[in-house]
């Protein structure tokens, strides 16, 4: 036992000892729209429309290329993501909400990479971890179709999205609504590299609800009657600095 685990100690300081390093700038355009499920209380809602926004990315990427069709490429990120969804009832009431969150993002791509023409195609998969930083909303609600039809019920309000579990009094009278500060999710796309310069279009696939945490106990049972995730395609450019392998 103790020889194998040598072996693959080993085996692992040879491969970081050969593998090439890169690294580099990255900015992208973000694209997303969010998708919900409604239970319990909240059976009665249903999703209108979900209408795609465009959001930003930035920050560095490393490149570790261990072998000429392989390579690790974690990146750090401030990532924008924006969507607009409305929403409806029984009633025919509606709801619109446009949420921006701001998250800051860890993906670790794990990519094949096959040379193609002038440059290097690019075929990856990423576990994404995400943190919370804040983000901001609106609202705009028609409530007209409640009661009788001379009723006319419509408000707008916008505040801040908050990146922590919701307190015991909601928040008080301020309009500020709150999010799950943990965002775990998995790209998977395609690059092309030529030269220093990289390209990629990825589709990112939310694997955690972007609703929030409650300290009330009995408020966080019920938390998963709505469930949210974030989705969307990611379109981005990465210049590498150093040594590129050929």
């Amino acid at each position: 036992m103790n020889k194998s685990i040598t072996g693959i100690f080993l085996f692992l300081i040879s491969l970081a000892l050969q593998a090439q390093v890169t690294i580099g700038p990255k900015a992208g355009l973000n694209v997303f729209t969010e998708s919900f499920q409604f239970s319990g209380y909240y059976n009665g809602n249903q999703v209108i429309s979900r209408t795609p926004k465009v959001g930003y990315q930035i920050g560095a990427v490393m490149n570790i290329q261990v072998h000429n069709n392989f390579s690790i490429r974690p990146e750090l990120l401030f990532n924008q993501i924006s969507n607009s969804t409305t929403f409806g009832d029984y009633y025919n009431n509606s709801t619109t909400i446009n949420n921006t969150y701001n998250y800051l993002s860890i993906p670790i791509n794990f990519v094949g990479t096959y040379y193609l023409g002038a440059g290097v195609f690019n075929l990856f998969i990423a576990p994404q971890f995400s943190i919370g930083l804040g983000g901001k909303y609106s609202q705009q609600s028609d409530s007209s179709a409640t009661g009788p039809g001379t009723f006319n019920r419509q408000s707008s309000e916008s505040g801040i999205l908050y990146a922590q579990a919701v307190p015991e009094n909601g928040g008080g009278n301020s309009p500020n609504w709150y999010f799950n500060q943990f965002n775990m999710g998995l790209n998977y796309g395609v690059g092309y590299q030529i030269e220093h310069v990289l390209f990629t279009a990825q589709f990112h696939m939310g694997l955690t609800s972007t609703q929030p945490h409650y300290t009330d106990s009995n408020s966080e049972s019920n938390r998963n009657n709505i469930y949210s995730r974030n989705n969307g395609f990611t379109f981005g450019l990465a210049y590498l600095f150093g040594n590129i392998r050929r």
